[in-house]
């Protein structure tokens, strides 16, 4: 299968980091190739009372997340950069927003960081031929993407090993 549309999710993470770099290798040999970065913020349930005294902080963590996307573009090679899309969501759950992306767009693969792999791993390892135990590079993402998304998932983790969940059906 080739690879022509890839999602990378970002913070301000080591891990995103490692995820960016991850997908700059894949997409710098090819030229038809195309990253879409995206960066959620995370946005609590609230009431209309609560809402109008969040829009300050709304509008300071929205400034944040378009910050983050652009010093990941900007770190870019200039080649891949130009083949690269920012997109910034606001959701109450990340995985979930992120999910509707893939939904939305056709992603052949989805590039994330390794913050919150415990749950992640003990699901989808005994499928991979892996230990089922914590590992050293398990440690923040929902285990929902991997149950949702409809293209192979693949994840940077400590030391830039790589695992690539494909998805089910």
């Amino acid at each position: 299968m080739k690879i022509n549309k890839v999602l990378v999710a970002v913070d301000e993470s080591e891990g995103a980091r490692r995820a960016l770099e991850l997908a700059e290798a894949l997409a710098a040999p090819d030229p038809d190739m195309h990253l879409d970065l995206v960066y959620v913020v995370p946005i609590p349930l609230l009431d209309e009372s609560q809402t109008a005294s969040f829009e300050d902080i709304l509008d300071m963590m929205i400034s944040d997340g378009e910050d983050v996307l652009t010093k990941m573009e900007e770190s870019l090679g200039e080649d891949v950069a130009a083949r690269t899309e920012t997109l910034l969501m606001t959701g109450v759950n990340p995985a979930t927003e992120i999910i509707k992306l893939t939904e939305q767009r056709d992603y052949d693969m989805v590039v994330i960081g390794n913050r919150g792999l415990v749950g992640l791993m003990r699901m989808i390892s005994p499928h991979l031929g892996l230990p089922t135990s914590p590992t050293p590079f398990a440690s923040g993402i929902s285990p929902t993407l991997c149950g949702f998304a409809k293209c192979s998932m693949t994840f940077a983790l400590y030391m830039l090993a790589i695992i690539t969940a494909l998805p089910s059906g």
